[in-house]
């Protein structure tokens, strides 16, 4: 499996985009099924080459997801030839699927028929006819289970990221999907209607569609989806943040019961709720591999922040949003830095990654802090807007689309920023009029120090002729 993810996936880049919608995922998706076609026909190709080039008197072809043979061969029992003759071209289904693993069954098989034609052996057995001698009774939960992830990966590239999304979609499935009932349409939805939670509920969707579609089973779930219902989100302001954060610093430093490792943990979390302030990172990109040196480099003029190309949505370099805050918040503390470095290198797989990236949001829960990671990055997106930084300059610092920006800070903008917007722009409006006066009375007082001039030089043009 490894040779054939190589052998596809070799000079394909996934593509890189800061779009982590559903649009920006689907992009990625479609670029790498386009990529997967072009790859099985160029295969494909080479294969009836081969068929060719040894005389084998078969082809394959990719028709309605198999593949099938073809080849010039005697009349099937009970059929006739328009023009009388004894032999006709056959399209054959042998039921071999149309991957890579489906290509070389199908060279096979076509090697095989190709040797029958030639011996003139060739005939219309159960094999040939599509005949089966026992119904198929399908693959159970289980059996689908053992062979999941080669499924999964013979049609994409082996990542990071992807990796990381298969070991969801795999733990979901070991938890809700294995049974011992066969996979059907019935069986599925039977699963999916359990779930009344609506976000979970399309999270199951999606895994049932990816499972049936690996399956070739034609069903659609969409009518098993549930309305999602807005929850109720109070980002947190800059005071709240800021005091939670020296609320946590007087904690951790005046509790003389900790040991080292709860000490040398509570430092590391305060660093990465830093840098999730300033940065309005995801706590993905804090784990896993952070340029931390170019956080502390003397060459890092402007305290930017490298995100790994890895990460959701590529490479970027994130430029603080509150750049006077990279003080206040201590962020290049170097014993800080040393143990969040030392915690983001041990990580061993993915399932170590994805357990390390939870515990962020369990430390939030276990140190009493009224707010999720993921509501101080919506606290950026927010700012940002009320801050007046261009929708597309934040949206890429953030490394999400400009719609998906737009959404989020519209989504959890609150009431109370609302005031503050409104009172931003009736200061603005305010200072504008106000400027707008000063204008007309300097106009006028310059006018009246015109008049007053002109008055002094014919006066004293009327002295001078008297």
């Amino acid at each position: 499996m490894q040779e054939m993810q190589g052998k596809i996936f070799s000079d394909f880049e996934v593509p890189s985009t800061s779009d982590g919608s559903y649009v920006g995922r689907q992009r990625v998706t479609e670029e790498t099924e386009k990529h997967f076609k072009m790859k099985f026909e160029q295969e494909l190709e080479q294969i009836n080459q081969r068929l060719k080039s040894s005389k084998a008197k078969v082809r394959l072809f990719c028709i309605g997801g198999g593949i099938q043979l073809r080849a010039t061969l005697p009349l099937k029992p009970g059929d006739t030839h328009k023009q009388g003759r004894n032999r006709k071209q056959y399209f054959i289904s042998l039921g071999i699927p149309a991957n890579f693993d489906g290509l070389k069954t199908g060279e096979e098989e076509a090697y095989e028929l190709g040797k029958l034609i030639a011996r003139q052996t060739f005939t219309w057995n159960d094999k040939y006819l599509g005949i089966r001698a026992s119904k198929n009774k399908g693959i159970t939960f289980r059996e689908f289970y053992d062979i999941f992830e080669k499924k999964y990966f013979e049609t994409r590239k082996r990542t990071n990221k992807s990796e990381g999304t298969f070991y969801k979609y795999k733990t979901k499935f070991k938890k809700y999907f294995l049974n011992d009932e066969v996979i059907s349409e019935n069986s599925l939805r039977k699963i999916i209607i359990k779930i009344d939670r609506p976000a979970m509920r399309q999270e199951f969707i999606k895994l049932a569609s990816i499972i049936s579609n690996i399956l070739e089973i034609e069903i659609t779930f969409k009518d098993l989806a549930l309305k999602v219902i807005k929850k109720k989100r109070d980002i947190p302001s800059d005071e709240k943040i800021i005091d939670t954060f020296n609320k946590f610093c007087e904690f951790t430093e005046n509790s003389a019961s900790f040991n080292k490792m709860t000490f040398d943990c509570c430092r590391r979390i305060k660093l990465i709720y830093a840098l999730l302030v300033i940065y309005g990172l995801r706590p993905r990109e804090i784990i896993n591999q952070p340029d931390l040196d170019w956080l502390i480099s003397s060459e890092n003029k402007h305290s930017t922040f490298k995100v790994h190309e890895s990460n959701k949505t590529g490479y970027r370099e994130v430029f603080p949003f509150v750049p006077e805050w990279v003080e206040l918040f201590d962020v290049k503390n170097i014993e800080n830095i040393e143990l969040l470095k030392k915690y983001s290198s041990n990580i061993t797989d993915y399932k170590n990654l994805e357990s390390k990236v939870s515990n962020i949001g369990h430390c939030f829960i276990r140190y009493s802090f009224d707010f999720k990671p993921y509501d101080l990055r919506h606290a950026c997106a927010i700012r940002a807007h009320l801050q007046g930084i261009p929708i597309k300059a934040a949206a890429d610092n953030l490394g999400h689309s400009v719609e998906m920006h737009t959404k989020v800070y519209q989504q959890w903008f609150g009431f109370e920023n609302r005031i503050k917007a409104f009172s931003e722009a009736f200061q603005e409006s305010n200072q504008v009029e106000k400027l707008k006066y000063e204008i007309i009375q300097l106009r006028q007082e310059n006018a009246q120090l015109k008049l007053e001039n002109t008055q002094l030089i014919l006066a004293a043009k009327s002295n001078t002729n008297n």
